[in-house]
Formats: structure tokens, sequence, C-alpha cells
């Protein structure tokens, strides 16, 4: 993997590059955005997996297995890509890749690509209103790639553009925990 910072953005624009001329090719530009989320998520969420990928020491044949194995009903282009990606040792670039595939879908779509996280399915009243406010905002059309997450246990999470509101039951009490842990009790000093 390279480290030049400028190396890791060229290489990064690549592959984005290459997935959304596939993606365009297969009219699935914004499903295919989803997909390669769900892969950065899988990857960062499994250590096991993560340190599998990224180990140059076990044949990239095996470590491609394992990718077609965990991610089986995923596009084929982006398979074709990640296999690339485990042969040059490039799979730490996942996190830029999926950032610079989402500029580009962006741009190719013309709207703005809003992640939200919900406990259960939006309903289209409230997804009315969140494309709304965010089309206002933007001043552009809003796509939303919908998440649902219990473990957030209630509430919102909205991030686009390095941005991110969290509004989750979990983040809220997460909050509560912290500043009960550092209050002090009335007779200490």
């Amino acid at each position: 993997m390279p480290t030049d910072r400028a190396l890791v953005q060229k290489e990064s624009m690549v592959y984005a590059e290459v997935l959304l001329e596939a993606a365009k090719a297969s009219d699935v530009v914004f499903e295919l955005g989803g997909q390669l989320e769900q892969v950065l998520k899988t990857v960062r969420g499994s250590i096991d997996l993560r340190t599998t990928l990224s180990d140059h020491t076990i044949d990239p044949s095996i470590r491609y297995a394992i990718v077609q194995e965990v991610f089986a009903d995923y596009d084929p282009a982006l398979l074709s890509a990640l296999r690339v990606m485990v042969e040059r040792d490039d799979v730490a670039l996942l996190s830029k890749v999926n950032e610079a595939y989402n500029n580009l879908a962006e741009e190719a779509l013309g709207a703005v690509i809003i992640d939200v996280t919900t406990v259960v399915e939006l309903d289209d009243a409230l997804r009315d209103k969140i494309e709304t406010k965010y089309a206002a905002a933007f001043n552009k059309d809003v796509l939303l790639r919908e998440h649902v997450d219990p473990s957030i246990i209630g509430g919102i999470i909205l991030s686009t553009h390095g941005r991110r509101i969290d509004a989750s039951v979990i983040s809220q009490l997460e909050t509560a925990r912290v500043v009960l842990s550092t209050v002090t009790s009335g007779g200490e000093r």
C-alpha cells in the first residue's frame, strides 16, 4: 500500500473511477455505492477479516476467496475491484476509495447522498421530510441511503460530506455516562 498522501489519493481515485464506470454501464451507480459502504463497514467491523485481507504473507488467491465468500451477493464490478485491491495489498485504501466513489457518484447522479440510520425503516412521511429539508439546504436533489441499526436504540443518525448529525438514543446515553463519570459528589474536593 502506498504511503505518500498524493499517491494514496491518486490510487484511490483510480479505483473509484473504475467502479463508477462499471456502475454507470450497469445503471447501478447508487446501489454500488451502498455496497461499497457495506464492504467498508464489514471490513472495519471485523479485526480478523481486516487483518487477513491486509496480510501480504497470505496468498492473494486465498484472501480473494475470502472476499468472494463474504461478499458473494455483491456487484461483480465491486468484487473485481476488491480482487485487485487484495492482489496489490491496497485493502487499506477502502475508506479513501469509498469517499472518492461517493463524490464521483454524487456528481454523476446530480444529487447529494445522505446516509440515514434509524432503528426501524423510514416511513414515507419522514423520508419526504428529510429529502425536502436537505434538498433545500444543498440546493440539489437528495438520495437517501437508508440503514436500520437496532443498536442505536432510537433516534436518527444522518451523515454526508464528512458531517454527522447523531441524534440517537445510544449517543445521548453515552454522553450522559461520560458527564456522570466526571462529576464529583458534593463532599469531594
